[in-house]
């Protein structure tokens, strides 16, 4: 396991009026390219850390959520609306995205990373023109049932 240069793992909003942290490291990293996932990110994908709920709090403030689909919620910040985090319901993780942490640097999201596995999920989804060529794990949403789920439902 990665012991970081900066435990615990802070993070936060654009305008700092949200700070999060994490006690522990990820255990695991994504690349969703799902259409949820894009229009969340406003980007081809949306990469993201996953953590266990219990070892990630909220220090300062607290994000507004939106449900896209009764499946899981979306954080983030009221004020400067910059995404915090993902949570399906029932389940005991929560994902961040990457470019939300004060040092996002220090979690690569590569093959053989020494932190943990990332994987491209939904990448039936992803956008024709866009080459995947990093040799991480490709998986469609077959192998994603929770997110396949939550594809299903319109994003009008």
């Amino acid at each position: 396991m990665h012991a970081g240069p900066n435990l615990p793992i802070l993070g936060g909003c654009l305008c700092g009026a949200i700070r999060y942290q994490a006690s522990s490291p990820p255990i695991g990293g994504s690349f969703c390219h799902c259409g949820i996932c894009r229009k969340n990110s406003g980007s081809v994908f949306q990469a993201s850390l996953e953590f266990l709920r219990s070892d990630f709090e909220f220090t300062q403030g607290e994000p507004s959520y939106y449900k896209a689909t009764p499946l899981a919620r979306r954080g983030f910040c009221p004020g400067c609306g910059s995404p915090l985090v993902f949570q399906y319901e029932g389940t005991p993780e929560v994902w961040v995205p990457i470019g939300s942490l004060d040092h996002p640097e220090d979690w690569p999201l590569v093959k053989n990373a020494d932190w943990g596995v990332t994987h491209h999920y939904h990448v039936d989804s992803k956008l024709p023109w866009l080459k995947i060529q990093d040799g991480l794990d490709q998986l469609s949403s077959e192998h994603t049932p929770f997110r396949d789920e939550a594809a299903r439902f319109p994003l009008d």
